[in-house]
């Protein structure tokens, strides 16, 4: 599903076609099977391409992950270059890599963009980038040198962050947008599950994120405090890991939250969003959250904090809850609101349910063949 944007969207753009594309060889590359939204996306992605009858493969410049089991009970074929974090070194494996096997695309995902960009030009492969969000600045160096190598940068909605605007200066002729997508029928076949703790009819807060920045998991612990004063029986859950956990634990101490629950990492987010009575995403920046998809296809409410990518998930507030980045008590108050009206919280959840039919793995797989037919062409 390309999202028209004149701002962004060039002349080249496809259009979207119901001709099927010739078969191609297509390889996604990302630095690890980690848990995480981005490596979901690309294990859907994939999966649902070489359905649609390519020969599709995933590259990972790193080791094993929690998710390489995940990967290749979709049928797909996995591969670990293994690579030290030095450039040259990627650079050659991802070289001999490419030139083995000769793809007609190599598309990067995160964290992988110069290297994958240098050695797609040394094997003459085209290469896509997409574009998750969460970059730092002091990358906007190489990602400009990466950028003059690469054929195109997706972003997930109609308006580009900063970091690809301003910092990387993607030229317009580059970008397309092409928006994350989810597979509805695992999110619809997973089953609730009751959480060790709590009791199976208290309501329950959840956010399901990494433990680290840009997420903004003190904020949710800061509206979590707010709250339990005028719901008691209300329990929070942080389902992720990171390297701010035992920060996040000491503060959750010293507030004294007794019903504020680290689950680690899961393998089971669409089970444990069928738990929740409100799903939850405070985060500083996003590309376009895979969490807050699956919630809306579970029919869970969200709250998330107002920024571009949430406002266009959520229709300007229509289908969700906006609230302003790092503001704990209007976070506090948006919780209240929807636990204390019922109505209301059942309007967003069937909002929600109607804005994830938008969001399929077979649109977003087929948006992005058209745009590597582009390329080939």
């Amino acid at each position: 599903m390309f999202v028209e944007s004149s701002a962004i969207l060039s002349q080249d753009t496809p259009q979207r076609s119901d001709e099927p594309c010739r078969p191609m060889r297509i390889v996604h590359v990302n630095h690890a099977m980690t848990l995480g939204g981005a490596e979901m996306m690309v294990i859907d992605l994939a999966a649902e391409q070489a359905r649609l009858g390519h020969s599709v493969s995933i590259c990972v410049l790193g080791g094993s992950g929690p998710l390489d089991q995940k990967t290749r009970e979709c049928g797909l074929t996995l591969v670990h270059l293994n690579a030290p974090k030095n450039l040259p070194t990627r650079v050659r494996l991802l070289t001999e890599f490419l030139r083995a096997d000769r793809y007609d695309v190599a598309h990067g995902h995160w964290g992988v963009w110069l290297p994958t960009a240098i050695a797609a030009r040394l094997s003459v492969t085209h290469f896509v980038l997409t574009h998750h969000g969460n970059e730092s600045r002091r990358n906007a160096l190489q990602h400009r040198v990466a950028c003059a190598l690469t054929d195109r940068v997706v972003v997930l909605t109609p308006e580009a962050d900063v970091y690809i605007k301003r910092w990387v200066g993607v030229p317009t002729r580059k970008l397309a947008v092409i928006p994350n997508g989810i597979h509805p029928e695992r999110i619809q076949q997973a089953t609730r599950i009751e959480i060790e703790g709590i009791p199976p009819d208290a309501p329950v807060v959840g956010m399901i994120a990494r433990l680290c920045p840009p997420k903004d998991y003190v904020t949710f612990l800061r509206a979590a405090e707010i709250v339990v004063r005028r719901f008691p029986s209300a329990h929070f859950v942080a389902v992720g890991g990171g390297h701010m956990q035992a920060m996040l634990e000491e503060e959750r101490e010293r507030m004294g939250l007794d019903r504020f629950h680290f689950l680690g990492h899961r393998l089971d987010a669409p089970s444990i969003l069928k738990r929740l009575t409100i799903n939850v995403l405070a985060t500083r920046n996003e590309g376009l959250s895979i969490t807050l998809l699956e919630a809306a296809c579970c029919g869970r409410a969200s709250i998330a904090s107002d920024i571009p990518a949430n406002r266009f998930l959520f229709e300007d507030g229509k289908a969700g809850v906006l609230t302003p980045v790092g503001d704990a008590p209007a976070l506090a108050a948006a919780i209240e609101l929807l636990l204390s009206d019922e109505a209301l919280r059942k309007g967003y959840e069937e909002r929600s349910r109607k804005r994830s039919e938008d969001f399929s793995s077979t649109q977003m797989a087929r948006a992005y063949l058209e745009l590597y037919a582009t390329l080939l062409k």
